[in-house]
């Protein structure tokens, strides 16, 4: 839709831009000289490409379910099956697994952040695999982009067929950088991806659409100032709604790069994520209203966008009522302060819920922090209680049906929360100066998420921890003991590794533990390796059993895992969870001994 003539303007003709005295800014708005052909083509062709990418990690998750079920129907019931498994089938797949889906992008470093200072961080590097798709994505957009009409003799055409294509390019990864973000983004539980890769895939597509946006908002600009010079683009700024608020975009997005940069990011993240949220809506608005006066084809787009981020926060705030808040009460939470900074935090919720092994939750306590939640893994949960101590078959009294009903049917989920800035610290410190070390309050869990990856089917699982990602592995090691002694998992031997600074650090998980410990069989599946970094002396290092054993100092990984693979029994399971250092040094040790058995990696990582 071309815009009227401004009369306060002095339309000129240009032999070479071939702009009429009617229309001085035919080529500042509208489809004048933009390559809309080209456009759709290359819409299209980055469309195909993210599909095809989508279900080729869809194919290759179900070849994985389906090999990792048939290996544990096949070796659940027979040892001697577990030989088969041990051993990798072909060469190529090692391969790949060592130097392309397990390896840091430069030598052994991924995820331990670069720091500026002790309290500022610069990030972390991906990994080479998704070093290698942000590659392609990168420069896909760049190039779609400047496949431009070169050889048109108007030169402000060009230009024009810039802005639309910078444009369309902007407002279709607007898409993917608005679904990369969200907490239920569907293809997290269909792809099973972590958030966490989605998380560094949505930085990378909004650090595009800003880019895109800037070049759009200049050729637009070069247009404009080519017709009538600056007083020509004031006055299109002071008239036309439609820029003012493209403009606002362009300036919200610039400010969005330098608010969501990394140093910023990491320091500040609770004030960065409100104030983040806020700048995306109003640079969301400002993208919308811009293309809708415009009448412009790429408004269904930015209807998508609007769709998929308001449909997430419905659907989250549903969830969060439903499972947190009844008539009667909202959801309990009891707060213990543990040795070595850190707190025990026990929600009752409302209504029964059934986490999976190595899922987390965001956590909401408006007492200490009005709006912001925060990620935490989930170290245990207690399942309802059976409803009557009677068998089922038989039928119950009006007494047994009275009694049942005055039972208080709970189901608690606990988490072990390292105290480090902001609603942490204040919880630990709350927790510390409270009676017995001990407060309560209210508050509510979102989630659960994550969880995608099951260890039934290996014959050997090895599970490393540092500090508080203990508490990431505690419901697997629940769930394979428990298996072992059933008869439904095909593991034969489980080995926990933690390493922890002090020997009081023990407490966080100790009640658990002491559960698990107690288990039938435990002996026959279960060993735990205990390394203590900063023992205050060396009496305190006593190992109860061959099978719970504590050492001093750190621990040996390589030397521990090349013993774990050379002994193992069936495939193996290295999964980690704790600092980036630390699981930098698990990646590099799996990666050296990936070909000579079956081994996978699984690391879980907070690093947004």
């Amino acid at each position: 839709m071309r815009l009227p003539r401004l009369s306060n303007l002095h339309p000129r003709r240009s032999v070479l831009s071939g702009i009429t005295d009617n229309d001085p800014f035919a080529y500042s708005h509208g489809l004048e000289g933009v390559d809309q052909h080209g456009n759709y083509l290359w819409v299209n062709v980055l469309l195909i490409t993210f599909g095809a990418l989508c279900l080729f990690t869809l194919i290759l998750r179900i070849v994985t379910m389906i090999i990792a079920q048939l290996r544990h129907m096949n070796a659940m019931g027979d040892r001697d099956r577990q030989s088969y498994w041990a051993n990798n089938q072909t060469a190529w797949w090692p391969a790949l697994k060592k130097h392309l889906f397990l390896a840091p992008l430069w030598k052994n470093r991924h995820n331990r952040p670069f720091q500026l200072s002790s309290a500022v961080t610069n990030g972390t590097l991906p990994g080479r695999f998704h070093t290698l798709l942000l590659f392609v994505y990168i420069m896909s957009n760049i190039a779609y982009m400047l496949v431009l009409p070169w050889n048109s003799p108007v030169e402000e055409s060009v230009v024009a067929a810039l802005r639309g294509r910078s444009g369309s390019l902007a407002a279709l990864n607007l898409i993917p950088t608005i679904l990369f973000a969200l907490r239920n983004n569907p293809l997290i539980p269909l792809l099973k991806v972590s958030y966490d890769n989605f998380n560094l895939l949505h930085r990378w597509a909004a650090r595009l659409v800003i880019v895109e946006a800037i070049v759009h908002t200049i050729a637009w600009l070069v247009n404009t100032y080519h017709a009538e010079k600056w007083h020509g683009v004031g006055q299109l700024l002071k008239n036309e709604v439609s820029y003012q608020w493209g403009m606002v975009g362009t300036v919200v997005f610039m400010f969005i790069a330098i608010q969501a940069s990394a140093p910023i990011r990491h320091s500040f993240y609770e004030t960065f994520l409100n104030i983040h949220r806020i700048m995306v809506l109003l640079a969301l608005i400002g993208v919308y209203i811009h293309i809708d006066l415009h009448h412009l084809p790429q408004l269904p787009w930015i209807k998508i966008v609007c769709a998929l981020w308001g449909l997430e926060w419905f659907f989250r705030l549903a969830r969060i009522l439903y499972f947190n808040v009844t008539a009667q009460r909202v959801t309990r939470v009891k707060v213990e302060a543990l040795a070595g900074e850190a707190c025990r935090v026990t929600f009752d919720m409302v209504r029964p819920w059934h986490p999976r092994p190595g899922c987390h939750v965001h956590v909401y306590l408006p007492k200490l922090q009005l709006l912001a939640s925060h990620p935490f893994s989930i170290a245990w949960s207690t399942p309802l209680k059976s409803s009557s101590p009677r068998s089922e078959k038989l039928p119950m009294t009006e007494k047994d049906m009275n009694a049942l009903s005055m039972r208080p049917r709970t189901h608690t989920l606990s988490l072990v929360c390292r105290a480090r800035t902001g609603m942490t610290r204040r919880m630990y410190d709350k927790a510390l100066a409270a009676p017995n070390n001990t407060f309560t309050t209210w508050g509510a869990v979102e989630g659960p998420y994550g969880g995608h990856h099951s260890l039934d089917s290996y014959g050997t699982v090895v599970l490393f921890a540092a500090g508080v990602g203990i508490t990431h592995q505690v419901p697997y090691i629940r769930e394979l003991v428990k298996g072992y002694g059933d008869g439904t998992v095909a593991t034969r031997k489980v080995v926990l590794i933690w390493s922890v600074p002090e020997t009081h650090c023990l407490e966080w998980v100790k009640p658990w533990m002491d559960e698990i410990l107690a288990l039938p069989r435990r002996k026959e599946v279960l060993r735990l390796m205990l390394f203590i970094t900063k023992p205050r002396s060396t009496f305190e290092i006593r190992s109860p059993s061959e099978t719970v054993m504590m050492f001093p100092g750190r621990c040996p990984i390589q030397n521990v895992l090349d013993r774990e693979i050379a002994e193992r029994v069936g495939a193996v399971a290295v999964t980690v969870c704790g600092a980036g250092g630390f699981t930098d040094t698990v990646r590099m040790a799996v990666r050296k001994r990936v070909d000579v058995g079956c081994v996978d990696f699984i690391e879980e990582a907070f690093t947004y």
